[in-house]
């Protein structure tokens, strides 16, 4: 689908709920294609996250049949969410291994960047915290004024503008990354987070 005729299309706080590709966040993709939108295929990497498994092993821990874990997983493989894993040793050769095929941080590892964000996160919430007097200003000269509308409303477009403003500028940069295209056309860069305590399987 693509915008209204007339070119006229509203931009929601994340693509993830339009039709516009493209404008807000790079793992948006995932959802827009709806590439996890079926709870197996969630409980599938989270299995295959804690270590590599095969068919049969996911079979027997989720109680269903080896076919119908196998369209998950060829469901996953497809979309890039998944891949066969390379350390594992097979058993026989038709048996196959698979992991997420993206980043899976795990908490002990988060320990070792976690003071480093929180230390940025501090200095860009001073700084967007010092600058509300400027914005509520700037709100009194638009027809948003006129509207009722208050910063109350507006301070997490504000907040999200930012964000979206610093990514474009650290991708255009090279600092960081921007959405991989994948061979079925979706377009996304995604990533998971071991929950600090231990997850339940």
């Amino acid at each position: 689908m693509s915008r209204r005729k007339n070119g006229y299309a509203l931009r929601f706080p994340c693509e993830c709920v339009s039709i516009q590709r493209g404008y807000s966040d790079p793992w948006a993709g995932v959802t827009q294609n709806k590439l996890l939108m079926d709870g197996t295929k969630e409980r599938v990497l989270n299995a295959v996250a804690r270590r590599p498994k095969t068919i049969a092993h996911l079979a027997k821990e989720f109680g269903l049949s080896q076919p119908t874990i196998h369209t998950h997983v060829n469901d996953l493989l497809n979309s890039e969410l998944l891949c066969e894993s390379a350390v594992r040793v097979k058993k026989h050769p038709a048996e196959n291994y698979y992991q997420p095929n993206f980043p899976v941080l795990k908490a002990a590892d988060r320990e070792a960047f976690e003071p480093i964000c929180r230390a940025m996160s501090e200095r860009l919430a001073d700084l967007f915290e010092k600058q509300q007097t400027q914005l509520k200003l700037a709100i009194e000269k638009t027809s948003l004024a006129d509207q009722g509308w208050e910063f109350s409303a507006l301070g997490q477009y504000f907040y999200a503008n930012v964000q979206r403003g610093a990514r474009k500028l650290l991708e255009e940069r090279g600092v960081l990354p921007p959405r991989e295209k994948h061979k079925n056309g979706a377009e996304w860069l995604f990533w998971a987070e071991e929950a600090n305590s231990s997850a339940t399987r």
